[in-house]
C-alpha cells in the first residue's frame, strides 16, 4: 500500500511538472514569435544594396541641390557629410573647403575638415586646422577635444595632448565627453609617470 501511494504520487509530480514545463515553454516562445512577426524584411543582402542605394540617391540629390545653389551652406555641410559617409574623404575636405568661402567664419566646418583629417591619419593638416579653429574660437570645445585626440594619440605628443584635453574639460565642466576625457588625461599621466 505504502509503494503504490507513492507510484500515484510519483505520476502526479510528474504530470505537474509537464504541465507547469509546458506553460513555461508556451510563455516563452510566444513572446520570441511575435519579435519575428514584426520584422520589415529579411532580404539580406537586398537590404544593404537598397541602403546603399538610397545613400547613393541622397548623395547625387545633394550634389544636384549644391550645383543649383553653391552659396547654400546647409546643402554643402549636407553634402559634405554624405562624402564622408560614403567614404570620399577627398571630396567631403573640397566641400567643406567650399563651406569656408562662402563663409569664412564657419567653425563646423573648419572642425569637420579637422575630424576628417584625423580619420585619414594626416596628423599635421589635422593640427594646422584645428590651430587655426582655436585661433578664431578659443571656446569651440570639442576642437580642444579632438586636438587633445590629435596630439596624443596621432602624433604621440601626450603633454601636448593632456594639455588639450584639460582645457575641454575646463569648458565641458561635466558630461560623458568629459569624463571620458578625465580618463584619457588618467591614462596618459600614468604612462607618462612610468617613462
Amino acid at each position: 500500500m505504502f509503494f503504490g501511494g507513492s507510484v500515484k504520487k510519483n505520476k502526479f509530480r510528474k504530470a505537474v511538472f509537464i504541465a507547469i514545463t509546458a506553460l513555461i515553454a508556451i510563455g516563452l516562445v510566444i513572446p520570441l514569435a511575435s519579435l519575428f512577426q514584426n520584422r520589415p524584411s529579411t532580404g539580406g543582402a537586398n537590404d544593404t544594396g537598397t541602403a546603399q542605394q538610397t545613400m547613393q540617391e541622397r548623395l547625387a540629390e545633394l550634389e544636384d541641390a549644391a550645383i543649383k545653389n553653391p552659396g547654400d551652406k546647409t546643402v554643402l555641410m549636407d553634402l559634405a557629410e554624405a562624402y564622408e559617409y560614403t567614404g570620399k574623404p577627398e571630396q567631403a575636405v573640397k566641400t567643406y573647403e567650399q563651406v569656408l568661402m562662402v563663409d569664412p567664419g564657419q567653425s563646423d566646418a573648419r572642425y569637420k575638415i579637422a575630424e576628417v583629417y584625423y580619420l585619414s591619419n594626416k596628423y599635421d593638416q589635422a593640427v594646422t586646422r584645428l590651430q587655426e579653429l582655436i585661433q578664431k574660437d578659443p571656446e569651440y570645445k570639442d576642437a580642444h577635444l579632438l586636438y587633445g585626440f590629435v596630439l596624443g594619440q596621432g602624433k604621440k605628443d601626450y603633454n601636448g595632448g593632456i594639455q588639450e584635453l584639460e582645457k575641454y574639460v575646463a569648458l565641458a565642466r561635466e558630461g560623458p565627453e568629459a569624463e571620458k576625457a578625465k580618463l584619457v588625461i588618467a591614462e596618459w599621466k600614468a604612462a607618462q609617470a612610468k617613462k
